[in-house]
């Protein structure tokens, strides 16, 4: 029986994670995203959206930290040592041109391009949601969103820094890092008001970058949810390959 097939039948896996799982996509993931920021629009919120981007997550997964996730998870026994063994004794090299560095053993992260390898991955992540009390993650592998709504600007400005102070000792607890340059957020808002909203919104003490649209999953999104920026794009290459 397949592994991912066994994960899915003891529903293991976070429920908001879209990424590498049988009958899920960047569309559902979207979908449901997207929903939720309507929703609370209709019900009056203000809704935010952080958008944050992980370096070379696939790269920095440290192993023995999975190991003890696939223990929680009932991975035991020959099962466990067999995946210990498919890690272990790894190395790899650099070279350019004829200059080749030594070899080093890899003591972090899964194979690049294996089946395998994204699947551990999205087990490693499976508890990042514990990590948050209020706000929800949606997960599509590693492009990772935090999402809160609340009436109150100030309730959700804090209740927000708070969640990622708490993200921020889940990522260093799992030993993965937040690309903070590329991190930002989104106020969400209906078209009618010309609301300009700012927050403070801080990730290991750092500012976040508020921004009017970002590209989440190769669609872009905007503050209204009115679609012209993505409408816009997609126009402009259509455009270019008709020319």
């Amino acid at each position: 029986m397949h592994n991912s097939f066994i994960i899915e039948r003891h529903e293991i896996l976070f429920s908001l994670q879209f990424g590498f799982r049988r009958k899920h996509s960047t569309c559902h993931s979207l979908i449901s995203l997207t929903n939720n920021i309507a929703s609370d629009i209709d019900r009056g919120h203000l809704a935010a959206g952080v958008f944050i981007d992980l370096c070379k997550a696939f790269d920095t997964l440290d192993h023995q930290i999975l190991f003890s996730k696939l223990e929680h998870y009932g991975v035991r026994g020959v099962a466990l040592q067999w995946i210990r063994s498919y890690l272990s004794n790894r190395k790899q090299c650099v070279q350019i041109k004829d200059t080749r560095s030594e070899f080093y053993e890899i003591k972090c992260g899964v194979p690049q391009g294996s089946i395998l390898g994204p699947l551990l991955f999205i087990l490693y992540v499976n508890d990042l949601q514990r990590a948050l009390k209020q706000a929800t993650s949606s997960l599509f592998a590693d492009d990772t969103s935090i999402y809160y709504s609340h009436s109150d600007i100030k309730q959700l400005e804090a209740t927000l820094n708070s969640e990622l102070q708490s993200l921020d000792i889940w990522m260093k607890s799992n030993k993965l890092s937040v690309n903070i340059s590329k991190s930002n957020y989104l106020i969400f808002h209906p078209s009618q008001k010309n609301l300009r909203l700012n927050l403070t919104l801080k990730y290991d003490d750092q500012i976040l970058v508020q921004k009017q649209h970002v590209k989440f999953l190769g669609i872009y999104l905007d503050e209204n949810l009115s679609w012209k920026i993505h409408i816009n794009y997609i126009s402009k290459k259509y455009q270019n390959l008709l020319e």
